[in-house]
């Protein structure tokens, strides 16, 4: 079994990026695998779990001790992973690293590796919320990056909410996490 915590954007931009993921879809046959969970923001990795009640403890830990905050949702970026040509590409809204979501995603990391989980790349980690990813080659998704006529947004986001997605797939196939629970950030 597979968990990652998130937090929830507004409805505002959940129903920018699912808007841009259908037309995607319609017109490049993207798929929906991304929208599958609502629109969030991944807050550390994918990790095994080995003792779900504990892994939920923690997530009403952060609930509880979490104010709500402003993201600001900068614009759209294509980033691929791996060889330009063939790598893995995923469309996606960039989050600005505030200090609010620095620490919290350095309190996961933490977390995760008191309970000797991975933690690399940690200072490498990209803030972002995913419209689309997969399903098509990097070069389709170039051409979809190139046709979005305006790609800033520039949008405050309160983030109120957080999610932990699970999957009972050890594997973490894409399409396969649930959103386990979403929570209230209570600490205002």
């Amino acid at each position: 079994m597979k968990a990652c915590f998130a937090l929830l954007v507004d409805n505002e931009i959940h129903n920018y990026s699912r808007k841009l993921a259908f037309d995607f879809d319609i017109k490049y046959n993207t798929g929906f695998i991304s929208a599958r969970l609502p629109q969030h923001i991944t807050l550390g990795p994918v990790f095994d779990v080995k003792n779900l009640e504990e892994v939920e403890k923690y997530f009403h830990y952060l609930a509880e001790s979490v104010k709500p905050f402003e993201v600001l949702i900068k614009d759209i970026e294509l980033k691929i992973f791996g060889d330009a040509e063939v790598g893995f590409p995923v469309l996606w809204m960039a989050i600005e690293e505030g200090k609010e979501l620095r620490e919290l995603h350095n309190e996961i990391y933490k977390y995760i590796a008191e309970n000797s989980w991975d933690t690399d790349n940690n200072e490498k980690y990209y803030f972002h919320s995913t419209i689309a990813l997969g399903e098509q080659p990097a070069s389709v998704y170039k051409e979809i990056f190139k046709s979005i006529p305006d790609k800033e947004i520039n949008h405050n986001c309160i983030v109120n909410e957080i999610a932990l997605f699970c999957t009972t797939d050890s594997e973490s196939k894409k399409g396969t996490y649930i959103t386990y629970k979403i929570l209230k950030l209570k600490n205002s």
